[in-house]
């Protein structure tokens, strides 16, 4: 399987020079708005819109997971961070809830693992009775139920690398010092979140974690063929 996974968005329509890919899977990793640098309100929603559509005209082929500037956005007013638009609240909450069912916290392809930050062994150990609970066939499966389930606080917990109080952030806010050492074993992740200039990867043949949210220097996107 051909895999193309594309860095956080922030309002860019970079992700158009994707269309005619061959590739069996698209993944966005999430992060569709709050440009960091600026981009007219009318564009950033557009582009959203844009990759709705690009979702829903290619269902099976296409990924969108859930950043944590979009669950802001979703669950409002719950996991805000900076860079709200309290403003755009009314018009992005009615796109990401209008197609809630569009949107993942995880994707897995044998022990390839994507989310929007990561999955700490920290952080998953933490929570392991929860993990029980909800076992599906593989973790994305398992993480995807949480969210839909009374425990869904924990994909957006905040570690102190972040400004927050707990001691590791979820899979929707892990910083890249909390995972480039504790990534979960017998896993290749692959996130965004945390800024990079190139693609940095973490680990060994049996277990990694690779970093692709370059958006800010450049237009690349990760491909890796499982």
């Amino acid at each position: 399987m051909q895999i193309l996974a594309i860095g956080d968005v922030h309002g860019r329509d970079a992700w158009k020079e994707i269309r005619g890919t061959e590739a069996d899977q698209v993944i966005f990793i999430g992060d569709y708005v709050d440009p960091h640098q600026p981009i007219p309100d009318l564009d950033v929603i557009q582009n959203l819109e844009e990759i709705i559509a690009f979702k829903k005209s290619n269902d099976e082929r296409v990924t969108l997971l859930l950043g944590n500037h979009d669950a802001q956005y979703l669950h409002y007013p719950l996991y805000q961070c900076s860079g709200h638009r309290a403003d755009l609240q009314e018009t992005l909450g009615r796109l990401f809830l209008g197609n809630e069912d569009l949107f993942k916290i995880a994707w897995q392809h044998g022990d390839y693992l994507f989310t929007h930050a990561g999955v700490s062994w920290g952080w998953f150990k933490m929570h392991s009775s929860v993990f029980r609970r909800f076992e599906k066939t593989n973790l994305a499966a398992t993480l995807n139920e949480i969210h839909e389930s009374e425990y869904r606080d924990i994909l957006f917990e905040v570690g102190h690398k972040r400004g927050g109080w707990h001691l590791y952030g979820g899979p929707n806010w892990a910083d890249r010092a909390e995972t480039r050492n504790d990534f979960l074993p017998n896993y290749h992740q692959v996130v965004g979140h945390s800024r990079v200039p190139d693609f940095e990867r973490f680990g060994d043949e049996y277990s990694s974690i690779t970093f692709i949210d370059v958006g800010d220097t450049r237009v690349r996107f990760y491909e890796c063929k499982i």
